[in-house]
């Protein structure tokens, strides 16, 4: 069964989004956008190859990229396991966020 993990930077990403969404859409909005980013990650795991690369984005980094909302899931892909690296918001310097992994 393959799995997933967070990295600390990922969970952080995750409690900001989900306080986001508490503040401005209320707290069914929030679970709903947690579920929804946790079923992707499930996904991720069940096939890891199914991100693209971003060369422009993650220069030599091994990361996938994956789309959910306004979002791009950041991870490292592994058969049994993969690491959700970062969660960053499309207007972002992704770039810049990526220095941080």
């Amino acid at each position: 069964m393959s799995r997933y993990s967070l990295s600390p930077l990922a969970q952080e990403d995750l409690v900001e989004i989900r306080d986001y969404y508490l503040r401005t859409r209320g707290s069914i909005a929030a679970r709903k956008v947690l579920v929804e980013f946790v079923k992707t990650f499930r996904s991720l795991a069940k096939t890891p190859g199914m991100g693209h690369t971003r060369e422009d984005l993650a220069e030599r980094r091994p990361v996938l990229f994956w789309p959910v909302r306004d979002y791009v899931i950041v991870y490292r892909a592994a058969p049994r396991l993969i690491e959700i690296v970062t969660i960053v918001h499309r207007s972002r310097d992704i770039p810049a966020v990526l220095k941080r992994t």
